[in-house]
C-alpha cells in the first residue's frame, strides 16, 4: 500500500508538472504577438537612447561651417593655470604679421629656453591667429634682456588684441664670460640695415654655435625689430676670432636709433667688462 501510494503520488506529481507546462506553453503561444510588440518597442527605445548618447558625446572634434565661429566661455578671466613667477615682458607690439618685443630676466638666477606664445583676437574677441618663438639668446642672466619676434603667417588689422604667455627653464649653471664682441660700422639704405663685427673667444675651450643677437630701438627706445645671426665659422677656437654680418630688410631703417647687441655660445657668455654690453647708437 505504501508503494502504491508513493507511485500514485509520483504519477500525480508528474502529471501536475506536465499540466503546468502545457498551461505555460499555451499561455506563451497565446501572448506571443504581444511579446513581439513589447520586444520591438524595447529595441526601438534602446536604439533611440544609444543614438542620442552618441550624438551628444564628444570625440575630440567639433564640426562647424566655414563662415561661423565658436567662442568658449571665459573662465576666471585671464588668470593662468598656475601662479609661478614669469619673466617680465618689457615691451611688445603687433607689426602687421609679427609681434616684436623684449623680455627681462627678473630673477636672481639665470634662465634658458624662454618661450613666448601669442594668441591674437579680432575686434569681436574671436581668436584669429597664434604663434610662438624662443628669445634670441640661449641664456638670460639676471637683469638681462632678450628680444623676440613671433611670425603669425597672416597680416592682421592694427586694432587686433593679443595676449602673451611665457615659459622657461632654470639654468643648471651660469655660463662664464668668455666672448669679446667688436662692432664695426652699420649701414642702411631705403629697405635694409646691416651690421658687421667680430667675436674673439677668450675662453679655454672652443666656443660652439656662436650667436649674435640684436634688438633695434626707435628714438623712444621702443622695439622696432629683433634679429640674430652666427659667426662665420660658428665654432671659434680659444684665442681665435670670427666675423659676422647681421643684415635684414626693413620698411623704415631710418627709424632705428640704437641697437642692443649680445654674443653667446653653448659654453660662454659675453664679456661685459669695459663697456661690452652697452647699447650701441646707430649712425
Amino acid at each position: 500500500m505504501i508503494r502504491k501510494s508513493l507511485k500514485t503520488a509520483r504519477l500525480f506529481s508528474s502529471h501536475s508538472c506536465v499540466s503546468k507546462t502545457r498551461i505555460i506553453m499555451n499561455n506563451s503561444n497565446y501572448s506571443s504577438p504581444l511579446m513581439l510588440v513589447f520586444f520591438g518597442a524595447l529595441v526601438a527605445v534602446l536604439g533611440f537612447i544609444f543614438t542620442s548618447m552618441s550624438m551628444n558625446s564628444t570625440y575630440g572634434q567639433i564640426e562647424i561651417p566655414t563662415d561661423k565661429n565658436i567662442t568658449s566661455p571665459n573662465f576666471n578671466g585671464t588668470v593662468g593655470e598656475d601662479t609661478e613667477p614669469k619673466p617680465d615682458i618689457l615691451y611688445s607690439a603687433l607689426k602687421s604679421d609679427t609681434i616684436v618685443g623684449e623680455v627681462l630676466n627678473n630673477f636672481t638666477y639665470p634662465i634658458e629656453s624662454v618661450l613666448i606664445t601669442a594668441s591674437v583676437y579680432d575686434k569681436n574677441g574671436v581668436i584669429a591667429a597664434t604663434g610662438d618663438t624662443y628669445t634670441s639668446d640661449y641664456q638670460l642672466k639676471p637683469g638681462m634682456k632678450s628680444g623676440f619676434d613671433i611670425y603669425l603667417d597672416e597680416k592682421l588689422p592694427g586694432n587686433s588684441k593679443y595676449t602673451l604667455t611665457t615659459r622657461f627653464e632654470k639654468s643648471n649653471e651660469d655660463k662664464p664670460e668668455g666672448l669679446q664682441l667688436s662692432v664695426g660700422k652699420n649701414s642702411k639704405d631705403s629697405k635694409s640695415f646691416k651690421i658687421v663685427g667680430e667675436v674673439l673667444n677668450q675662453g679655454q675651450l672652443s666656443a660652439n654655435s656662436v650667436r649674435i643677437s640684436s634688438i633695434f630701438y626707435d628714438k623712444d627706445h621702443k622695439v622696432l625689430d629683433v634679429d640674430y645671426t652666427y659667426t662665420n665659422p660658428d665654432i671659434i677656437s680659444p684665442n681665435k676670432k670670427a666675423p659676422f654680418e647681421l643684415s635684414f630688410y626693413t620698411d623704415n631703417p631710418e627709424k632705428i636709433k640704437s641697437i642692443a647687441i649680445n654674443a653667446q655660445s653653448k659654453e660662454y657668455s659675453l664679456i661685459t667688462k669695459n663697456s661690452q654690453n652697452e647699447t650701441k647708437s646707430a649712425s
